[in-house]
């Protein structure tokens, strides 16, 4: 990867309240999360934004290499795999925490919206429009549609 290719950052925003108990659920969620793998940017992060108005925001920011055009056919399958297995894994988190505690998150990436997490469950924006469009784009890159590691 190019040093200078460029970085955009995944933010997933708890709506609503913020509680001490889902603050405290998040903190250990990235503490856990750091250990799990070699993150590509580094692991994830708790965010917890204020502004001058007085809103308060909690969530977790993800760095990762953009694939927004025209960068994206620079980006190496490796590390493009790789960022899509860190993203479902973040997300992962997200739904267990969601169901834990009733709380519902809205994902963003490079300042767009991308879906929502309610109920311990992704939207078909993360789910399908993201998640499920990445896999397919990366499998049809490979040859065969092999992914790395299978023995097809």
């Amino acid at each position: 990867m190019r040093e200078n290719h460029p970085i955009d950052r995944l933010v997933v925003a708890l709506e609503g309240e913020v509680s001490a108990s889902i603050v405290s659920a998040m903190q250990a969620s990235i503490e856990r999360l750091a250990g799990r793998r070699a993150w590509v940017l580094g692991p994830p992060v708790f965010l917890d934004q204020s502004d001058e108005h007085g809103s308060h925001w909690v969530g977790f920011g993800l760095m990762l290499y953009t694939a927004l055009p025209p960068w994206g056919e620079q980006i190496d399958p490796q590390v493009d795999r790789a960022h899509l297995e860190e993203v479902k894994e973040l997300l992962g988190e997200v739904c267990r925490i969601s169901d834990e505690y009733g709380a519902s998150f809205q994902a963003e990436y490079a300042g767009e919206l991308l879906g929502m997490v309610e109920s311990g469950q992704m939207d078909s924006g993360l789910e399908v429009t993201l998640i499920g469009e990445w896999e397919r784009v990366l499998n049809a890159a490979s040859p065969r549609g092999m992914t790395p590691g299978s023995n097809a």
